[in-house]
């Protein structure tokens, strides 16, 4: 365990000059904390196991468990940011060891950095900043906690075309809009209506 937090702080502080990999760098805290509910020796509930690499990439698309590039379309870090309370937490409250602040931070960036998995790896994303809506604070710091829970609100467009989604974040321009099936659309912010626009938090 201690080798671990060691591998973490220095992930957070010295920088990372490669992308992180599943099986050296995530799989041993997953496979130490999870492994009682999803393993190949053990249980598998929902048919997951953490520890067998390229039966857990086969399981990326199945409900969207990890969207390489996409962490808050990730259902793996969705689950294991919520809090501890929180009736979709994994582990559920009572069953098992939560992962630190750093380990959630790891996995939330091995996703950003495309998922890389038994010699695959897919598209990259962004890394929250500090302020934004799934940033972890580094070791020291307050544990994360999520903030007040987003909603779903009506977006128009120049056009008067309106959507009902979730507004994720807003970067590069674009508005990060959530659909109810779990899709994001990255729509100009330009192409929004004035009432739209004014409802966005600023980049």
């Amino acid at each position: 365990m201690k080798g671990l937090i060691v591998a973490a702080l220095a992930f957070l502080f010295v920088g990372r000059m490669f992308a992180l990999e599943y099986e050296k760098d995530i799989m041993p805290f997953l496979s130490e904390k999870c492994g009682e509910c999803h393993s190949k020796s053990g249980k598998a509930k929902g048919g997951l196991k953490l520890d067998d690499p390229r039966h857990f990439y086969g399981r990326f698309e199945k409900n969207s468990v990890v969207v390489p590039g996409d962490w808050d379309a990730s259902l793996l870090f969705i689950t294991l940011f919520r809090p501890a309370d929180h009736k979709d937490a994994m582990p559920p409250e009572g069953k098992g060891e939560r992962l630190t602040p750093e380990e959630t931070r790891m996995v939330q960036q091995w996703i950003a950095d495309g998922a890389p998995i038994a010699g695959k790896s897919g598209e990259t994303g962004p890394m929250p900043k500090k302020g934004d809506a799934g940033y972890i604070e580094a070791a020291g710091e307050p544990a994360p906690e999520m903030t007040a829970e987003p909603v779903e609100e009506n977006w128009t467009n120049t056009q008067g075309k309106t959507i009902r989604a979730t507004l994720i974040r807003v970067e590069g321009g674009k508005a990060w809009l959530k659909m109810k099936n779990g899709t994001v659309h990255k729509y100009p912010v330009n192409l929004l209506s004035e009432e739209s626009r004014a409802r966005l938090s600023p980049e």
